[in-house]
């Protein structure tokens, strides 16, 4: 019962949101007429909208505003998260304090005690039940390896089994039923999407040079490469013994590591290893040809695993011991088998593990690349069109911006124009996933512990072609990986043999054998593994998201995100000792960004399912008022979108919450906040972007998770009034409200038609409005609340006071006399002296902006309850918040100006102090040397900046804006306004309106001029960044810095220097003085201080505008020099410093040839459009010239890498729109351009939007243009690049052929589409094609004397620049509409073959390049150059004198015919096949349904077909409208003929659902035969490939492969090219030891001297002392006989005892002086001791190390000529044997090949009789056919019999005069007996009536009885005749006509059998009289032939 209920839920809720879908396509539809006249301007558009439209509009308004408020409040605090970081906090302060792995990579042991943490791990991986602890003996190793030897042949064989894919359509697969069974058994499937993916990932640009690198290097480890190969290795007992032998080889190095071995040891060594490498390489070729040869059975694959080389290269013992069945042996015993038993086991759980982590490592990319499926299945919208897949799906603004575009969605891609209205277009972008002709139903997935298990619509477990292949690609790039590794840890470890030389090094030493390769390659594996299980759980958090998508955009964003998801690689640094550290930070950072992810959308989740209980708790689902909702959700039966895995919390069944599309705005946060944080911190080591990424990360964290509610800064007043959501939100309670209003202002105005549809439409968009401005003033309070906490902190950090936020309310009433206009301080720290102009109002709570101007009337303002919103719905309240709005806005806008300044301030403040310590010499006249010419010569004469110094807090102090004193000022002139104003009227204003509106003016008046103070502060932090990010890219290249640039040194506020400022612009800011002064950000913040604001404000826009264009253009000369470098930062060398001198000089001397070089705007108008020339050079280099020489030169692997980049680099360099998220679900309506100005007339929000972002101020605004640059061209080798440069050249060239044509060049435009180039370079005409907005050939012939280029022109740089620009933008017109013929003629892999590529040049050439060339050179006069066609071999060129301009623009005219041909084409095919079913049907002489109309594409499902239920339905609803009295049962006219209309409309939908039905069933059939068939070809195909597959072609390379020599020869290269690096280091080394009693000299003399002046104070001091005592004895003489001059009485003892104590303090002095320096001398003594013990000690360390070289260069030399015959005499033996063994097996693999040619021949003869069946089946149906056609015949010639008749018949008047009679005569008759005919029926239906009424009454009376008797009313439709067609048309009318017209009651069939015939005539003709009013009906056409005649019996 609870079952059914559920179901019954389900389905209304399904019922329910496929009615509001149609009702949303039928209401778009109508709206469309609307939308025409709103876009025209012709006409009224309201008069189609209705009240529900707006209604319904209202409702969607407000639950879209409501599910967007947390994660916007989350987005706003990330996106100012860069604006809080400080150069004090470095990117690597907060390491990861995880366990560091050793800087070694793992090296072979065979100790227990050292591999034993790997065996336990090893052990527990695979759940092992063993106690390591128990090895003690040998006995429990081999007890080990025995268990372990038993679980390796188990998962041995199920890994087999996993690595088995038969092919998808094969017999085997069918027969055997693989792929069905287990997950275990997949089966490989092509993935033939891959050309139609829409969506290009953001590569990572220094891995994908890292990876470019390693694989131009090439550098393989031989030994690493032949351990992946073996991991290949099919067969079981050849694995294990491979394994066996090396153990032994292990143990046997080991063991001989410390001690000399003999020579039989060594040469049994070598032995053993041309042993391994032979067999190796047999087993390797084994592989090969199993491979080949393996099928699906697990028999087949059980009886290939013995072989003859197993039994010959072991014994019996050995067998048994690795079998773990010999116990016998003695515990002494030292077979390497017993001993190292726990060894290996060790390394056999190692290959299984090996192996197991590549399926986990498969099934996870073969999970990417399903995904990948569905994706381009859902964007591309796929079907099938002539056998060929077609995209179907419209133009992304994504898309449009990858091809050129500016970023507007639907574009030239777009496929609109086909359709009537734009929802026609959508539906039938829709369609393919209803009426499809490919499988496009989506994947699913299972997992199995680490296993993903993918399975697709029918069921089978696939693997696709393109995740085999991606499992090649990501193996050979982790060899390389690898290879590398060990080659650097190799020489590493040679490199620190100190005063050895390389070549003495032991060769086990340079091969790297100590090295455990299979370790290295685990630890790989391992990595790897958890890097992509990290990485398919976040993507699993995007996609389950995804899935709630609805929108197309919408869906293209999240899929952006999954794809760059998708395809992240670890970023690992090749100069690191390891590969650990930096997949566990990867790891680190994917974990924290999924926890961020999924709390975001599960807390979204959870809050919007709280939100649809409110919303949906009436549950008024059949009313249409609930339209507009979200979809309400059953809470039942709960789903997990994702995989196999949920990521997020399970949701229920048909619950949907599209607000979890807001995931793809909060990643492209985290991408923006990182990429400002690396720009910031100057990060270029890739460690140090990981450390920055997961800061941010936890960061964001901890945000989200201590994230307070949006108002939690103001008032609880503030809170409720605007932050509450309990009315406005709700949209039942809005919609009641504005139904209420509605209705109270019809009641009140007493409107009625149009004027009250009018009403209603502007009260509700009122409404509208509101909840708009609502909106938009609660997101803008939650940001000034999160800003001002920010000023708050920067506030405080440079030594202010919070109160400088706040501004005191003064309001306009209170205000009866004018104030004091106080007037800002021109320095901020003027007010550190004086604070006395500052209020310190704090106010305890944040208050809105405008309630600091005035609380009472225009701040006032509530959304808490109705009552307040209708006190609002009137036109001056709606004034009064936008008002409110604009205030705030400003406020947040001025927050941002000022935090932003003193950011930009603090970071170039940090960066200046510490260039200047490592700067010293550089002042501001360092550009005195500079030969950019012209004005240098007047900048010499500027003087130096002032010496003194300041202090960097007072420096940056000046940076700080106080938002009271910017605002008090302009408040108090507003306050004043309005006391004039009032006193004007006599002191009162008459009403409250009028006052508001007063003060709405002046509040208004007031924001303008506080804006544009603010803004310029903005301007100033630009300016600073700009220049900031210019210094630091002017240190890569010193010497243009010194040579050509000035450099300002840092002022206060207190100098009082004028010319200071001087520099740069002049001091009133009107006139260029030095383009090349680059100011210090002091000078900046002092700028223009003194001039008034608008002069000021000028003054810095035309600053801005300069310094921006300047440093882009220096940015790109930079990027362009580093382009060819594979470095990450580089210093250029002198060449590209003086190509970018020759550039700065150019630049310098097209200033100069200005009319005015002093101007400001003509200086920043060619410096703007220099800037835009550069990049769309690069962007047309790189677009078209650099493909096209890759497409010539046949790489396309390089041209589908450039394809790649270029698709989310080039629009980002040239500034295309990057749409924000907000904008995909309120965008400006098409055909309007977010840029236009009718859209930003008719929707300024939303285009501002569209343009800028939800968030359009960032802290850091330099665009990332070397980023890009290096991107488009970072996945080359050294040779494409070489081809790409040439074309970036040819460019160049290119242009310069343009500047000598003397031609004017410009892009095309349309009619009424001039002006959109100005907007930015990229075209806008590409967009959209018109029939009268194509400029014909011939207007452009008669403007050609127009365009002509004066030569005065050519003087004007801004001339040339315009056109340059006009050329590059045609140039690129050109290829996008080139590409898009390209597409339409053949198809998507046009430029993805050779052949098609050849073939669409030379179609280009024949329909395109010739004709346009020919018809320039009619226009030229030159037709006789292309009188005669040239053949295709032969060159074609313009015509002799045609400029480029000329060539470009004639061909792109013939292609824009060509497009609008082929637009006209398109519709002209649709409306011809919707006019030719149309007339079909019209047409159509038989009684037939109109099933062409019907017919729809096949769809793969099986035969369902559902039962009806007409009769049923007819009875219910003749019931309904029955009346029954006394047993009879009266119904209406009108009911019965709706009753019957209305049936038969289901009869007509039954039919057209069954003929659908079958005629796609058959349509099946038919396909599945053709299925058969290819399946057949294909195992055929697969036969023949294994027949001729050659067994032994890799035996020579493998066998002769020298791994251990190789992998040595690698390393020594290597170490030679670091040798040859550290040469340098080397000769500075010798040059120290030759100078080095120089030094020794030096120091010895510095000693001396040092000592000298040690003792030159001591001297000093002691002179002086005793010039003092001997002052002081003389003066005290001299006192003595003063007093005894002048008789003094009083004794002297007391000056003698003095004196006598001085005297003694002088000589403790000396002494102390003396035992000082003595001290001294000691020191030193013991310092020239030490030098002199460690000088002697280093020469003997240098003389043994050099002995030591000698002397194992000399013993290697000896060795390597002792050994080397028997090497290759060994080499020779092992090549016989392997010879010997390869014979044996060929005669073997012969005798299988003959075996296989009986079993095929048998296949093939039963493939014959079955062959034969189906020709006799085939001749059969064509027998069958052959009948038919006979038939056919036959009545053809019957109706040919006719027609001969008719004619001759014609020729006979009076025959057909007799004929016309006697027919008129047959047709009375007919229609007298039709007419009896009706009225028998109607008697019948009366009588039926009458005994309708008996059989209730009968019923009613015998109640008791009721379950013996049932009652059935139904029509009656009888059997149609069998009666053969030729009867006619005169019966079969009949006949149909009284299967239609009886109303049948029986009670039982024996009742209505026996009933008399008669009986029911007479009734019929009783009441014939009855019908004679009713309306007629053509009985006759109502004719339906039931299933039984239209289908045969299945």
């Amino acid at each position: 019962m609870h079952h059914r209920i559920r179901l019954v839920l389900f389905q209304d809720q399904l019922s329910y949101m496929t009615r509001e879908y149609q009702d949303a396509v039928q209401r778009a539809r109508r709206l469309s007429a609307s939308r025409e006249k709103m876009l025209t301007g012709q006409g009224n558009p309201v008069s189609l909208l209705t009240q529900d439209d707006v209604v319904i509009y209202l409702q969607w308004l407000v639950c879209h505003l409501h599910s967007v408020q947390p994660i916007h409040n989350f987005l706003r605090v990330l996106h100012y998260v860069p604006v809080c970081e400080r150069k004090d906090e470095a990117p690597g302060q907060e390491i990861l304090h995880e366990t560091q792995q050793a800087d070694r990579l793992p090296l072979h042991t065979v100790h227990l005690e050292q591999f034993m943490p790997e065996l336990e791990s090893l052990l527990s991986y695979f759940r092992l039940p063993y106690d390591t602890g128990n090895l003690k003996t040998t006995a429990d190793e081999m007890e080990l390896f025995s268990m372990v030897w038993r679980e390796f042949k188990a998962i041995f064989r199920q890994q087999e089994q996993m690595k088995t894919f038969p092919p998808y359509v094969g017999t085997d697969v069918r027969e055997s039923q693989w792929g069905r069974k287990s997950a275990n058994m997949a089966v490989c499937k092509e993935a033939n999407w891959i050309p139609f993916i829409q969506v290009k990932p953001w590569r990572n640009l220094w891995q994908q040079k890292l990876f470019t690198m390693l694989k131009e290097k090439n550098s393989v480890d031989e030994l690493l490469h032949m351990q992946c190969k073996f991991l290949q290795v099919r067969d079981l007992l050849h694995v294990a013994a491979a394994l066996k032998e090396h153990a032994a080889q292990v143990d046997d190095s080991q063991s001989t590591s410390f001690i000399s071995s003999s020579h039989k040891t060594k040469k049994q060594m070598i032995s053993e290893i041309w042993k391994s490498v032979y067999n190796v390489a047999n087993l390797i070729q084994e592989t090969h040809s199993h491979s080949s040869t393996s099928r699906v059975s697990n028999k087949e694959i059980s009886k290939s695993q013995t072989s003859s080389f197993y039994h010959e290269s072991q014994s019996l013992e050995d067998n048994l011991q690795v079998l773990g069945l010999d116990d016998s042996l003695p515990e002494g015993s030292s077979g390497p088998v017993v001993t190292r038993g726990a060894y290996l086991s060790l390394i056999y759980l190692r290959h299984l593990k090996l192996r197991e982590l590549q399926r986990v490592s498969l099934g996870m990319l073969n999970y990417l690349r399903s995904v990948e499926r569905t994706l381009t299945f859902d964007l591309a919208g796929l079907q099938l069109e002539g056998q060929v897949l077609h995209s179907t799906a419209e133009e992304t603004g994504w898309m449009n911006a990858a091809r050129g575009g500016k970023g507007e969605a639907e574009g030239l891609g777009s496929f609109q124009y086909i359709h009537n209205t734009p929802v026609d277009y959508k539906v039938h972008c829709s369609e393919f996933m209803e009426f499809a002709e490919v499988e496009n139903l989506h994947d699913f997935y299972t997992s199995e512990g680490r296993y993903i298990h993918t399975q697709d619509h029918r069921g089978f477990y696939i693997m696709y072609d393109a995740a085999l292949q991606d499992l090649v690609e990501l193996m050979n790039e982790l060899l390389l990986i690898g290879s590398h590794f060990i080659h650097r840890n190799t020489i590493k470890l040679i490199g620190k043999t100190e005063g050895v030389s390389a070549s003495t090094v032991d060769f086990n030493s340079w091969a790297g054998t100590d090295v455990d390769r299979v370790a290295v390659l685990l630890n790989l594996w391992t990595c790897e593994t958890e890097f992509m299980e990290s990485k398919v759980q976040l993507l699993n958090c995007y996609y389950e998201a995804y899935q709630h998508a609805a929108g197309t955009e919408e869906r293209f964003a999240l899929a952006r995100v999954i794809t760059d998801i998708m395809h992240r690689k670890p970023q690992l640094d090749l100069n690191q000792d390891d590969f650990f550290q930096a997949y566990r930070t990867e790891i680190s950072c994917m974990q924290s960004h999924q926890r961020l992810i999924r709390d975001i959308l599960d807390n979204q989740i959870e809050r919007q399912r709280l939100y649809l209980q409110r919303i949906w708790r009436n549950d008024h689902k059949a009313f249409i008022t609930s339209y507009g909702r979200p979809p309400n959700y059953v809470p039942q039966y709960l789903v997990s979108l994702g995989g196999g895995r949920p990521a997020l919390m399970n949701v229920f069944l048909l619950e949907v919450h599209p607000s979890l599309c807001l995931a793809s705005a909060v990643y492209q946060g985290l991408v923006q906040a990182h990429t400002e944080l690396c720009q910031l911190h100057r990060v270029t080591s890739i460690s140090d972007k990981l450390h920055l990424e997961h800061n941010l990360l936890e960061q964001a964290l901890k945000i989200w998770n201590n994230q307070t509610s949006p108002g939690a800064s103001y008032s609880s007043q503030i809170q409720r009034d605007l932050f509450s959501d309990v009315f406005i939100e709700d949209p039942i309670l809005v919609q009641k409200l504005g139904l209420s209003l509605v209705k109270a202002a019809e009641e009140r105005d007493m409107k009625q038609g149009p004027n009250k549809q009018l009403c209603a439409v502007e009260t509700l968009s009122m409404l509208l409005e509101l909840m708009s401005i609502r909106h938009r003033l609660l997101e803008s309070a939650s940001e000034t609340a999160h800003l001002a906490q920010l000023y708050r902190n920067v506030a405080l950090e440079l030594g202010f006071e919070e109160f400088h936020l706040y501004l005191r309310p003064l309001q306009f009433e209170c205000t009866d006399q004018k104030v004091r206009v106080q007037q800002r301080p021109v320095f901020i720290t003027e007010i550190l002296e004086d604070d006395s102009s500052v209020d310190r109002f704090i106010p305890s709570h944040l208050p809105l902006s405008i309630q600091e101007l005035d609380e009472n009337q225009i701040g006032r303002f509530s959304f808490s309850s109705e009552e307040a919103v209708i006190h609002l719905m009137n036109r001056q309240s709606i004034e009064n918040l936008q008002v409110a709005l604009a205030c705030q806005v400003t406020q947040k806008n001025a927050l941002m100006s000022a935090v932003k300044l003193a950011q930009l301030c603090l970071w170039a403040e940090s960066d200046s102090s510490s260039a200047e310590r490592e700067d010293k010499d550089v002042t501001c006249n360092s550009g005195s040397g500079s030969h950019t010419g012209g004005l240098q010569e007047q900048y010499k004469s500027f003087p130096s900046k002032p010496s003194r110094r300041i202090s960097t807090k007072q420096w940056v102090m000046g940076a700080f804006v106080s938002i009271q004193l910017e605002k008090v000022g302009l408040r108090d002139e507003m306050l004043n306004s309005f006391v004039k104003k009032k006193q004007a009227v006599g002191g009162f204003l008459k009403t409250p309106e009028e006052a508001a509106e007063i003060k709405r003016e002046l509040i208004i008046d007031f924001l303008r001029k506080f804006s544009t103070q603010m803004s310029m502060h903005c301007v100033r932090a630009q300016i600073v960044g700009y220049y900031h990010n210019l210094t630091f890219l002017l240190e890569d290249i010193p010497y243009i810095r010194q040579s050509y640039f000035m450099i300002g040194q840092p002022v206060a506020d207190g100098c009082s220097d004028p010319r200071i400022f001087q520099q740069l612009l002049c001091a009133d800011g009107r006139t260029l003085l030095n383009l090349w002064y680059i100011p210090h950000f002091t000078e900046v913040l002092r700028m223009f201080k003194t001039l008034d604001v608008s002069a000021c404000d000028e003054a810095l826009r035309h600053t801005l505008q300069i310094v921006s264009a300047l440093h882009d253009i220096i940015h790109y000369l930079i990027s362009f020099s580093k382009l060819g470098n594979r470095q990450d930062s580089l210093r250029l060398g002198r060449g590209h410093d003086e190509s970018i001198g020759t550039e700065l000089q150019e630049l310098q001397q097209q200033v100069d040839h200005l009319s005015d070089p002093s101007s400001l705007e003509s200086v920043g108008r060619l410096l703007q459009l220099r800037r835009q020339v550069l990049l769309l050079q690069f962007d047309t280099a790189v677009r078209i010239f650099v493909r096209e020489a890759f497409l010539s030169s046949g790489d396309f692997t390089s041209y589908q890498s450039v394809s790649d980049n270029m698709a989310n680099a080039l629009p980002l360099m040239i500034g295309c729109i990057q749409t924000d998220f907000f904008s995909f679900t309120l965008p400006v309506p098409r055909p309007l351009e977010n840029q236009g100005c009718q859209a930003q007339r008719m929707y300024p929000w939303r285009s501002f939007i569209a343009c800028h972002g939800l968030l359009p101020l960032h802290g850091w605004d330099v665009p990332p243009t070397e980023y890009c640059m290096q991107l488009c061209l970072s996945s080359l080798s050294s040779r494409s690049r070489l081809q790409a440069n040439a074309a970036i050249l040819g460019v160049s060239l290119l242009m310069e052929d343009v500047l000598n044509g003397g031609r004017e060049a410009e892009p095309v435009r349309l009619h009424g589409n001039k002006d959109d180039l100005q907007h930015s370079g990229t075209p806008n005409e590409v967009t959209t094609i018109s029939n009268k907005g194509n400029k014909s050939c011939r207007e452009y012939d008669d403007e050609e004397e127009e365009t002509k280029i004066d030569s005065s022109d050519l003087q004007d740089p801004i001339r040339v620049q315009s056109v340059l620009k006009g050329f590059l933008l045609l140039t690129k017109q050109l290829e996008v509409f080139k590409e898009s013929w390209a597409l339409r003629r053949l198809g998507v892999d046009v430029f993805r073959t050779p052949a098609l590529y050849q073939q669409f040049v030379k179609l280009y050439r024949d329909e395109i390049f010739y004709p346009s060339m020919r018809a320039l050179a009619k226009q030229m006069d030159k037709e006789h150059h292309y009188e005669v066609f040239i053949s295709g071999t032969q060159s074609l060129l313009p015509p002799p004198g045609a400029s480029e301009v000329d060539v470009k623009a004639w061909q792109l005219h013939l292609l824009m015919e060509s497009t609008e041909c082929d637009m006209i084409r398109a519709v002209q095919r649709k409306m011809s096949r919707e006019l030719t079913l149309v007339l079909s049907e019209k047409t159509q002489q038989d009684n037939q349904l109109p099933t062409k109309l019907w017919k729809r594409s096949q769809m793969k499902y099986s035969l369902s077909p559902e039962q009806p239920q007409m009769v049923e339905t007819f009875i219910q609803q003749l019931m309904q409208g029955a009346e029954q009295s006394e047993g009879e049962l009266k119904v209406s006219r009108d009911h019965l003929q709706q009753c019957l209309t209305h049936l038969s409309s289901s009869v007509m939908e039954r039919e057209r659902q069954c003929f659908l039905l079958y005629s796609q069933f058959y349509e099946q059939i038919l396909q599945q035969h053709t299925q058969l068939l290819y399946q057949r070809e294909q195992d055929l195909k697969s036969l023949k490939d294994a027949q001729t597959s050659n067994s032994h072609k890799e035996v020579a390379d493998l066998c002769r492969g020298m791994m251990l020599e190789v992998s040595a020869l690698r390393v020594q290269v290597a170490h030679l090219e670091e040798e040859k690096i550290n040469l340098e280091e080397q000769l500075g080394l010798k040059f120290k030891e030759r100078y080095h009693p120089l030094v020794r000299h030096l120091f010895s003399t510095c000693i001396q001297l040092k000592a000298r002046l040690d003792e030159y104070p001591r001297q000093m001091e002691r002179d002086v002392s005793a010039m003092v005592n001997r002052a002081r004895g003389e003066g005290v003489d001299k006192i003595i006989k003063l007093k005894r001059r002048y008789g003094c009485t009083k004794d002297d003892d007391g000056l003698t005892l003095t004196q006598l104590k001085k005297e003694e303090v002088h000589e403790l002095k000396l002494e102390n002086s003396r035992l000082t320096a003595l001290l001294c001398k000691l020191k030193a003594l013991r310092r020239w001791r030490q030098v002199v013990d460690q000088e002697k000690l280093h020469r003997q360390l240098l003389q043994t190390k050099q002995r030591e070289v000698t002397t194992r260069t000399e013993a290697l030399r000896v060795k390597m000529l002792s050994e080397k015959v028997a090497l290759l005499q060994e080499e020779l033996d092992f090549a016989q044997q392997a010879l010997t063994c390869s014979q044996a097996e060929c005669s073997s693999i012969k005798k299988q090949l003959s075996r296989k040619t009986e079993e095929f021949q048998v296949f093939r003869h039963r493939s014959a009789r079955e062959a034969h069946s189906r020709q006799e089946l085939d001749a059969h149906r064509v027998q069958t056919l052959e009948q038919m056609r006979t038939d056919m015949e036959d009545r053809d010639r019957q109706l040919r019999a006719f027609g001969e008749q008719l004619d001759r018949g014609s020729r006979i008047n009076r025959l057909q005069r007799e004929r016309s009679a006697k027919e008129i005569r047959q047709v009375r008759g007919q229609l007298q007996q039709q007419r009896s005919l009706k009225q028998e029926a109607f008697q019948q239906l009366d009588k039926l009536q009458n005994q309708v009424n008996d059989v209730e009454a009968v019923l009613s009376r015998g109640a008791s009885t009721a379950g013996q008797s049932r009652t059935y009313c139904t029509l009656s439709v009888s059997r149609l005749s069998t009666r053969s067609p030729s009867t006619g048309l005169h019966r079969n009318r009949q006949h149909s006509a009284l299967q239609l017209g009886s109303l049948t009651n029986y009670t039982t069939p024996q009742d209505f059998a026996t009933e008399p015939r008669q009986q029911r005539a007479e009734t019929a003709r009783g009441h014939s009289n009855t019908s004679t009013d009713r309306p007629k009906a053509d009985l006759c056409r109502l004719c339906v032939p039931t299933a039984e005649t239209l289908f045969p019996d299945l």
